[in-house]
């Protein structure tokens, strides 16, 4: 009786001992799965929020008839990362339409000033070109953008600059001029500099964008003296600037 009694009491410890396995192994599972699940949430948001984007923020466009009766065509865009990582602007192609939505011309292998953009920064477009086969400036419509960009980890190398003056031309000039000073804030010399200044009224709507360029090297820590005035932007706005935004980045060859 009394090895029975003992023999009894053996399958019921170990009984309950399987069963506390059993349910402590569950536990682990479900936690397993739940951290897992997590990591993957935490991933994709990772992965989410390192996505490379670029967008055009601000656009215009206007055309005009010369002294010759040849119909000529401004465009410009701000460009924007509304990402989280820097990006690279590839060319970008202006594409011209007419109220009508037919295709008056086009603009490829356009580069923005500067090429590449930090999160939450900025880069300025332009071009200006006739529009062949064009009589009436009153046809113009509008300009959309084909634009490609990668992300990169390429800085910027913006500059900085000084004394920003704008200028309205006169009849025998182009429409307005920018004047001011880059300088080479980088710790080596610049081999070319590109320049761009965005032209904005009262507002603060995009009126039109000059660049240009300093092509004499510039070492470190000097200054050179920039004048814009290209491309030509319509006349009738010229008068409306009130603020100018100029971006300057260097090249070393």
């Amino acid at each position: 009786m009394r090895k029975i009694i003992l023999l009894f009491s053996l399958v019921f410890i170990m009984f309950l001992t399987a069963c506390s396995n059993g349910e402590m192994a569950g536990d682990t599972n479900a936690n397993a799965s739940a951290n897992n699940d997590e990591n993957t949430k935490e991933k994709e948001e990772t992965k989410e929020e390192s996505e490379a984007k670029l967008e055009i923020v601000q656009s215009t466009g206007g055309a005009w008839k010369d002294s010759i009766d040849t119909v000529w065509v401004h465009s410009s865009a701000v460009f924007e990362n509304t990402g989280d990582i820097p990006v690279e602007i590839n060319e970008t192609q202006m594409n011209f339409k007419g109220k009508d939505g037919e295709v008056l011309g086009t603009a490829p292998m356009i580069y923005a000033v500067p090429s590449v953009v930090g999160p939450g920064e900025t880069a300025f477009i332009s071009e200006s070109t006739i529009l062949e086969g064009i009589s009436d400036a009153e046809s113009y419509g509008e300009t959309t953008y084909n634009f490609g960009f990668d992300k990169t980890d390429q800085s910027p190398n913006l500059l900085e600059t000084s004394g920003i003056k704008g200028t309205i031309g006169d009849e025998y000039s182009n429409p307005y001029k920018v004047t001011g000073l880059v300088k080479n804030t980088t710790g080596e010399k610049q081999d070319d500099i590109q320049l761009a200044a965005a032209l904005f009224d009262k507002d603060g709507k995009l009126l039109g964008v000059l660049n240009g360029s300093v092509d004499v090297g510039v070492n470190s820590g000097s200054e050179a003296g920039f004048e814009l005035n290209y491309p030509e932007i319509p006349r009738d706005v010229a008068e409306k600037v009130e603020n100018i935004e100029v971006k300057a980045y260097g090249w070393t060859w």
